[in-house]
């Protein structure tokens, strides 16, 4: 096993703790799944009420749910890459 791979199957996944909370850990692949998901509804819902404040002609409020919905996206590609990093190799 290479450096990076001991810091990275050393890393903690934040929102749980315990023995299973390392990236590389079942639990860990669990919550990292779970944030993936919770990221992907967060950015679909957040783009469809920009498309609906953008439709309503309110800009503002728009452009606020439009940097939520990027800030989501980034959450997302986030937990993605953190859990294939982690993943057992075969």
């Amino acid at each position: 096993m290479s450096r990076h791979e001991a810091r990275v199957s050393e890393r903690s996944v934040p929102g749980i703790g315990g023995p299973g909370s390392v990236e590389s850990a079942p639990d860990g692949q669990s919550a990292l799944r779970l944030h993936a998901g919770i990221a992907a509804i967060a950015t679909i819902l957040c783009a469809f009420v920009t498309g609906i404040f953008v439709w309503l002609g309110a800009m503002v409020p728009a452009i606020v749910f439009g940097v939520i919905a990027l800030g989501c996206l980034g959450i997302l590609a986030w937990a993605i890459t953190r859990r294939r990093r982690a993943a057992p190799r075969p």
